[in-house]
């Protein structure tokens, strides 16, 4: 009976052998910037929303939403809690609950 050698590591991935090689960093241009609100646009969005509401956990990630069945104030769930307001851009924890979904 011939026996081979193996290393033993026990469920931990065996030390880095040496490659040192690091990805080169890429220049991404940037964001053109807005001299002010007088160059912006006023644009009006129409959309749909459904005419039942769904539960929180049923909601597809990055899926619009609104909390009210008119579909004011439009949030996208971003995470399983948490939700991102899309006139502020700021996240709102959430956790369960019913809204409706929004399609534009």
């Amino acid at each position: 009976m011939q026996f081979t050698e193996k290393e033993v590591t026990n469920g931990v991935a065996p030390p880095n052998t040496g490659k040192t090689t690091k990805k080169p960093k890429r220049n991404l241009p940037a964001l053109p910037s807005v001299a002010g609100a007088s160059d912006m646009s006023d644009v009006v969005y129409g959309c749909k929303v459904d005419a039942s509401p769904v539960s929180w956990e049923s909601l597809p990630l990055y899926s619009p939403f609104s909390l009210s069945a008119d579909g004011s104030y439009p949030l996208v769930k971003v995470s399983k809690s948490k939700a991102c307001d899309l006139r502020t851009g700021k996240s709102i924890l959430a956790g369960s609950g019913r809204c409706y979904k929004v399609v534009f």
